[in-house]
């Protein structure tokens, strides 16, 4: 666990990252509609597209800024750069930050590849194949022809039921 003075720093860069989301957020909402005839009388703004995401953003960098200040005050901010420069330079072996950004890989490529291109049950299959083979076999201390047996059952029955309770049970289509 990290001492009380990282998670400080910590603290404090995920606030500053937090509030720029939540500007992001913000700015986006903006350029949206802000003025809608959906009931056919005179524009009202309550009913916009653009509401919803402002008010998201203006609670996360409220909240962001919140923690930010907690941070400050109790020291966060100092040492800051020279913990930082030495997180960089400790990527090369940081097992955690590769396995997330494979898992944020993992998630792109279905996403953006595999829904809507191919049929949803194949795409969910093969992410949940790809996924239980990186991060399950090598800690699973089983032959290899278990491991692909059971994530080969998995990966078929899963999508199989999770789409029928959506599309029978909830009328839920699915992509």
């Amino acid at each position: 666990m990290l001492s009380r003075k990282s998670m400080r720093r910590a603290d404090v860069v995920a606030s500053c990252l937090f509030m720029a989301l939540g500007g992001g957020v913000i700015y986006s909402a903006w350029q949206m509609p802000w003025a809608t005839q959906r009931t056919g009388g005179s524009p009202q703004w309550y009913l916009s597209p653009g509401l919803f995401p402002t008010i998201i953003g203006v609670l996360l960098v409220l909240f962001s800024a919140r923690v930010l200040l907690q941070a400050v005050r109790e020291g966060g901010h100092q040492g800051l750069m020279p913990a930082i420069r030495t997180w960089i330079s400790g990527l090369g072996a940081n097992r955690p930050v590769h396995r997330a950004f494979l898992i944020a890989l993992l998630m792109m490529i279905y996403v953006f590849l595999g829904v809507g291109r191919i049929n949803f049950h194949v795409a969910s299959g093969l992410f949940l194949f790809a996924s239980i083979a990186l991060f399950w076999w090598p800690m699973s201390g089983r032959p290899l022809a278990v491991n692909v047996i059971i994530t080969a059952l998995v990966a078929v029955l899963t999508p199989l039921v999770i789409g029928s309770i959506f599309t029978r049970l909830l009328y839920v289509p699915m992509p």
